[in-house]
């Protein structure tokens, strides 16, 4: 009896080591199936995924990196320099270019000295800066510049400047009327004064001579400067200059203007100065003034440039540097420039039968 319950007590024991085996070896198995699951989902995590291929990200730009050099293709003192002097001190005033602009005057051909060296020399440099007038037109149509205005990358342009008919405060003229009659009566010796014979002064000039039915001699110079020195000392007769170059002078009471080449009268300090069409001549003529850059710079150098010299225009210093010269805001971006350039060359091709003969 004892036997059989001993017999029985140890088949008990086997079996029951045999079911925790059999559940120790289903733990077992779960776990092996745990740690495999993980060990899966580790090596399919994002970083082993493929992933789609990136743009190359472009390199950050450093322009500008040396000093800008603004090139004055005519002499110290004119309107042309007025203008790019207080445009480079604005722009370095409120910090417009982290790098300085270098004013550079190069008189010569009427301008072309100047404009070659910056189509020429500097193609593609956009550190080589220049700006224009009207004989950056009408050299090229007259045959007597090696460049044009398709030579260059136009920048912006930023206000029209108007013409005055000057005399010094001694002068006998008083009136336009009192010029022609000197004139007429004295063919060929009343002699006028302006910047170079290709610019917007000797189309002035040679259109007032032909309405008034005049013989004159016209004395070209190399800048604005030069033409007051002559007016002033009465080199010659009377001169052509701008407001920004003689309102000094006029308030000053050591000049008179006869007439201005606006299509109505100026304002302010010169509201009383008749404008030629209404005096009986009908010269209607200003220049455009802007920023141009040697041909075969990047958009990106255009689109900085273009930037640097809008912010400087819409300042309240610069502002008040046209009001206070009788300019006209004309506000044109490079592309605008472009446009406007080929019209003003093909406005000024009409005079090439005047201009320098």
């Amino acid at each position: 009896m004892f036997l059989v319950t001993s017999n029985l007590m140890v088949r008990r024991k086997k079996i029951k080591g045999v079911k925790e085996m059999k559940k120790n070896k289903r733990w077992l198995t779960i776990l092996i199936v745990c740690l495999f699951a993980l060990t899966a989902i580790g090596c399919s995590s994002p970083a082993a995924t493929p992933t789609e291929p990136t743009e190359p990200t472009e390199p950050v730009s450093t322009f500008p990196e040396k000093p800008f050099e603004m090139m004055v293709p005519m002499g110290a003192g004119g309107g042309s320099d007025v203008f790019v002097r207080t445009l480079v001190k604005v722009i370095e005033d409120n910090k417009f270019s982290p790098q300085p602009i270098v004013v550079v005057n190069k008189p010569g051909g009427s301008g072309s000295i100047g404009w070659s060296i910056v189509a020429n020399d500097h193609a593609g440099d956009p550190y080589e800066l220049s700006t224009v007038s009207s004989s950056f037109y009408t050299g090229p149509l007259s045959g007597k510049s090696p460049v044009s205005y398709e030579d260059f990358t136009h920048i912006a342009a930023l206000c029209v400047d108007p013409n005055l008919i000057v005399v010094a405060a001694d002068s006998p003229y008083q009136t336009l009327d009192d010029l022609v009659q000197d004139a007429k009566a004295n063919a060929g010796k009343v002699s006028a004064g302006g910047s170079s014979g290709l610019s917007v002064d000797a189309i002035i000039f040679y259109a007032f001579e032909e309405l008034a039915g005049i013989d004159m001699k016209y004395v070209p110079f190399e800048g604005g400067g030069e033409v007051m020195t002559a007016v002033l000392g009465q080199h010659t007769n009377w001169g052509i200059l701008g407001p920004s170059e003689t309102i000094e002078q006029i308030n000053a009471g050591k000049m008179r203007a006869l007439g201005v080449t606006t299509e109505e009268r100026l304002g302010g300090a010169l509201k009383d100065i008749p404008t030629m069409k209404e005096a009986g001549y009908d010269v209607v003529m200003a220049q455009t003034r802007g920023i141009v850059a040697p041909g075969g710079i990047s958009a990106e150098e255009t689109k900085y440039l273009e930037e640097m010299v809008l912010k400087a225009a819409a300042t309240p210093e610069w502002k008040k540097f046209v009001a206070d010269n009788f300019m006209e805001e004309t506000i044109m971006n490079a592309e605008e420039f472009t446009v406007a350039s080929k019209r003003i060359n093909d406005m000024f091709a009409k005079y090439l039968d005047q201009v320098g003969k």
